[in-house]
């Protein structure tokens, strides 16, 4: 069995370290802009949750004759609803924050 030469391991080894290091630090502008991704799509969830439920209150009211109560009503249970959307995901993503191991502040081979 022949063994790789030094300098192929020694490229394995640097191919697979910009790998790592890529995944672990990832570029600050697709981080930026990932976040700012989410920001515009949970204000829309909001707006258009809010549009929907007041659209629904207020044919409701065209047909009972009730105005303006229920599209005040639906109009407050689709901000809401906006709103636990936007709880929902912010718990998610704090379960994976939580979820990832904290580096040690001091190396495991220095005594304290």
């Amino acid at each position: 069995m022949s063994r790789p030469r030094p300098t192929d391991e020694l490229e394995s080894l640097e191919a697979r370290l910009a790998e790592a290091k890529a995944r672990h630090n990832p570029d600050p502008m697709r981080v930026a802009s990932g976040a700012m991704g989410q920001g515009f799509r949970f204000a829309l969830e909001i707006v258009i949750t809010t549009v929907v439920g007041t659209a629904i209150g207020w044919q409701l009211d065209k047909w009972l004759g009730s105005k303006p109560w229920l599209m005040l009503l639906f109009m407050l249970l689709g901000l809401a609803a906006g709103f636990i959307n936007l709880f929902r995901a912010v718990s998610a993503e704090q379960k994976l924050v939580d979820a990832q191991p904290i580096p040690p502040s001091v190396p495991d081979d220095v005594e304290d």
